[in-house]
């Protein structure tokens, strides 16, 4: 019996009832509390069309992942619509902290080839502030409450300037109110997506634009596109197929991430290691974010390293026999799929709509991540490392063309943002 269990079994009631109550008061209030806004408009007599992008946080060291995404389809649709006419730009940070950091919008910009000043990137510090709108004027908004509170300054800017409200574009990259628990915070994420209209989600995966629809959530305009594999990642494809595999089994690991499953992971990997000796000579390696080794039993260990370059982790996968990558969500994630295009015999789990054994030959989609059923899975991924891993390339990851919506979202926006 662990020290908690102990304590919740023999404290006095009064001393429980203190317990809770200090705990209550110390408790970070609900995440609706701290992230709703009542911003207040200001009308901005400038003719010119604006498309503005509504991020929140941007801490420093998140530039990848859907930050990365998001910034770069903004940044593309900014030069798509300046080369239709003239077009101005800007960037709301939103939930400003200590360790905000623009540097991250301004390089990821650049690196898609548009440049932006730091006037064009503005802090919004309080959640009644009052921010100036312009009468043809998009916003573009990253998650469920900066499309809830933008999606009230859209409307204040309809009546502002007596005219139908425009679209917002949302970038949508996960299904948001799963990330918590049911609560006024998960109904509120869920109202963002049916309370926002007229509404346009730019959708990352066609698992996510199915689980959207079959949960009841629908838009007025949908893009929606797949991942596709990582510039930096791309030239060593040609590599696979020589690339001369250690015995590794090579695991996403993020302790701290949910979704992420890290004990189920840990489970699936001790009863893999237990009750299947004869991989007993496999290391096994976890990249993600870094962690304290963790025991899998007769002395061996998950070692740790972090988050590698994307060239060090491009030797890693090459390297690697057998992975697992496992994600509690209707998106795909982009590990499993980087996995099997290296030649790694990969597991993962499905989810609703998601079975991305129909993605790539080279992954086994799970019903359950179990402990019994995943190690049984991994075991089956190792002793098929025998023999070289299928070689093949699903064309859809593989395009040279990141974001095959642009030119209609592109035109879509163009008409929106002088309409009125």
């Amino acid at each position: 019996m662990n020290a908690r269990n102990f304590l919740k079994q023999n404290l006095p009631p009064q001393v429980k009832g203190l317990v809770h109550r200090l705990r209550a008061r110390i408790a970070a209030p609900p995440i609706d509390e701290a992230v709703l806004a009542e911003f207040a408009i200001a009308p901005d007599p400038d003719p010119t069309p604006r498309l503005t992008m509504v991020i929140p946080l941007l801490q420093k060291g998140a530039d990848f992942g859907g930050t990365a995404t998001g910034i770069d389809i903004f940044a593309r649709l900014c030069l798509a619509l300046m080369a239709r006419g003239a077009l101005d730009v800007r960037v709301i940070i939103t939930d400003v902290i200590a360790e905000t950091d623009p540097s991250i919008v301004t390089n990821r910009c650049a690196k898609a080839g548009l440049a932006l000043t730091a006037g064009q990137i503005e802090r919004v510090k309080s959640p009644r502030a009052t921010i100036a709108v312009r009468r043809h004027e998009i916003f573009m908004t990253y998650n469920w409450w900066t499309t809830l509170n933008f999606a009230a300054l859209r409307d204040a800017q309809a009546k502002a300037f007596g005219r139908p409200p425009r679209p917002m574009i949302w970038l949508m990259q996960d299904y948001e109110p799963a990330f918590m628990e049911f609560s006024s915070g998960h109904m509120l994420a869920r109202a963002a997506y049916d309370t926002s209209a007229p509404l346009w989600g730019v959708i990352n995966s066609s698992n996510l634009a199915e689980y959207l629809a079959a949960v009841g959530h629908a838009f007025d305009r949908s893009f929606v596109f797949e991942p596709v594999i990582s510039d930096a990642l791309r030239p060593y494809l040609n590599r696979v197929p020589t690339s001369q595999r250690k015995q590794r089994v090579l695991v996403y690991g993020r302790p701290h991430v949910a979704r992420n499953c890290f004990p189920a992971l840990v489970r699936g990997l001790r009863r893999w290691a237990r009750d299947y000796p004869e991989f007993g000579n496999w290391e096994v390696v976890s990249a993600g974010t870094a962690h304290d080794p963790v025991a899998l039993g007769d002395g061996r260990q998950l070692r740790s390293v972090g988050k590698l370059s994307l060239d060090d982790y491009a030797q890693m996968l090459l390297e690697s026999s057998a992975g697992v990558s496992l994600m509690a969500s209707p998106h795909p994630s982009y590990p499993p799929l980087e996995m099997a295009h290296f030649g790694v015999r990969t597991v993962t789990n499905g989810y609703v709509c998601k079975d991305l054994s129909r993605f790539h030959p080279n992954i086994t989609s799970l019903t359950s991540i179990a402990e019994v059923p995943l190690a049984a899975a991994l075991a089956e991924a190792c002793r098929k490392a025998a023999t070289p891993a299928p070689v093949f390339g699903n064309a859809e990851y593989l395009r040279e063309t990141a974001y095959p919506f642009m030119d209609d979202l592109c035109a879509a926006t163009a008409s929106a943002l002088v309409e009125g």
